[in-house]
């Protein structure tokens, strides 16, 4: 599976425009995730310490 998220995991803001915008790819098993960022410095906050800023609205999703 191949899922791209535009909601910034830092502000929680949702990005309307992906050109040219900081991304993150997480490979987990199956699934690959595209995290976008409104800015570097959120992208590099994010990977400072991916758990402290996880994806509220995926958290109440089940397992596969």
């Amino acid at each position: 599976m191949y899922r791209i998220e535009t909601t910034d995991p830092i502000t929680g803001n949702t990005l309307t425009q992906l050109l040219d915008m900081p991304f993150v790819v997480e490979d987990l098993e199956d699934d690959t995730l595209v995290i976008y960022f409104e800015s570097r410095l959120n992208r590099d906050l994010y990977l400072q310490n991916p758990e402290k800023h996880s994806l509220k609205h995926y958290q109440d999703l089940p397992d596969h």
